[in-house]
């Protein structure tokens, strides 16, 4: 028992409708959990513990330069409030925000593991596979056309009449 034709809602809807969810879960998240960190290549660091090799990260002082300390060489280095880099042995990192007590930062793009690339690869070939196989089923509803497997190989005989090319709509004309 058909209740009707259903149709299904369009593609790009679906879509804009994913992104908005998952925008709304993810600055919900955002608030209610304003302090954990959603980048893999963020990290945060206390007062003392170690951002690059044995750097270790020692605060602010009084005009707000950050300290940073190593304690195998002794070696110190301050850098200015404004300051969003900080390089230390051949490596660097980017501040993202520092206090008197933390420091968060991020490592650059090449310090992500090998598996963050794979599964970033990963999903753009089974986005653009999915596309590719989408319009081609959006494309063959579009024209109505018979599958070349139900048609036969055989030609037409010259009495018979020839199959028609496309199928005849089903339902109600849409207004």
């Amino acid at each position: 028992m058909r209740l009707g034709n259903r149709r299904r809602a369009p593609v790009w809807l679906m879509i804009a409708a994913g992104l908005a969810l998952f925008l709304t879960v993810y600055e919900g998240y955002r608030l209610i959990m304003p302090f954990v960190a959603r980048d893999p290549l963020y990290h945060e660091v206390n007062f003392g513990q170690r951002v690059i090799d044995d750097w270790q990260y020692e605060g602010e002082n009084e005009e707000g330069y950050l300290l940073f300390y190593n304690p195998i060489n002794g070696d110190r280095a301050m850098l200015p409030p404004q300051s969003r880099l900080f390089g230390a042995d051949g490596k660097w990192v980017v501040i993202e925000h520092a206090d008197a007590a933390s420091l968060t930062y991020a490592e650059p793009l090449e310090a992500a593991p090998w598996y963050v690339y794979f599964l970033l690869l990963a999903a753009f070939g089974v986005g653009a596979w999915w596309a590719v196989k989408r319009a081609r089923v959006v494309r063959g509803k579009r024209m109505r056309i018979r599958s070349s497997r139900s048609r036969g190989s055989v030609a037409p005989a010259a009495g018979r009449h020839a199959r028609r090319r496309f199928k005849p709509r089903r339902g109600p004309r849409p207004s």
